[in-house]
């Protein structure tokens, strides 16, 4: 073949190639284009689902662990095993302390899954935001560790010849202290730490209960009910005081909720 001819097909080639591009392109960009206003008809003829703040709250039951409710009926089924078994109250008040700040344990970390999934920031382009969702998840998780320790204080004042008021009280100052310390320790920890910093939280709670059972004999006496009502009201104080930096850093934006990741795209 000669040189000329060679040219003249090489042009030829490149001419029909283009001529293919082109026509898959336009072809391509009209199929975009009809797909879109399809859609956009679509939408145009779909009600929209304007949602209550309650039901947009019940709706986040069914993305929380399965395994976060099974671990807080075995927690119930444990105090109620051990108020039958012990039948004193100091050992049963004991107890019921403990297993308080570990219904905290299994549920706190599920609060902030967006943050620590690395998926916040898709959730602040959502129309229910970061902050609507961990709030409302606070609301679905706090009501079930309450229910939960609630029965807790029942089976315990059902086993003992104490009041549920008191046991009350000397369950709420370990339940407020490890829900507080657990929100503190999922705001400011990084993503990959935060679960194991609530566990140190909790099983510090727990650890000081111990020390001080042991060390105070007369701890769970009737005389001390006003200590344990100032420690509750202490621990709920710093326990509102946490909620309301949690919400306060979820509201401000993704370079306040998760800095850690807000980080790298800056």
């Amino acid at each position: 073949m000669r040189e000329q001819e060679r040219v003249s097909l090489e042009v030829d080639l490149s001419r029909h190639y283009a001529a293919q591009r082109g026509l898959g392109e336009r072809q391509a960009a009209a199929s975009i284009a009809r797909a879109m206003l399809d859609e956009d008809a679509r939408m145009c003829r779909v009600v929209p689902c304007n949602r209550g703040a309650v039901a947009f709250v019940a709706s986040q039951v069914r993305y929380i662990p399965a395994w976060t409710w099974a671990a807080q009926v075995a927690l119930v089924a444990l105090m109620c095993a051990v108020a039958r078994a012990a039948g004193n109250a100091e050992s049963t008040s004991l107890t019921v302390g403990i297993l308080s700040a570990m219904t905290v344990l299994v549920a706190v970390p599920t609060v902030q899954a967006s943050k620590q999934n690395g998926v916040a920031e898709l959730e602040y382009a959502c129309l229910h935001n970061a902050a609507s969702v961990m709030v409302a998840r606070l609301i679905v998780l706090g009501c079930s560790s309450a229910l939960a320790v609630a029965l807790m204080v029942a089976a315990a004042a059902s086993a003992v010849n104490v009041s549920a008021f008191v046991i009350a009280l000397w369950t709420c100052p370990p339940f407020f202290l490890s829900c507080a310390g657990s929100l503190m320790a999922l705001r400011t920890a990084h993503p990959a730490s935060a679960s194991m910093r609530c566990l140190v939280c909790t099983s510090t709670c727990c650890l000081v209960l111990l020390v001080l059972a042991a060390a105070l004999p007369g701890l769970y006496e009737g005389t001390s009910v006003a200590i344990w009502l100032l420690a509750a009201a202490c621990a709920l104080a710093w326990l509102i005081h946490e909620l309301a930096l949690t919400v306060r850093a979820a509201s401000a934006g993704l370079d306040a909720f998760s800095p850690q990741l807000a980080h790298t795209y800056h």
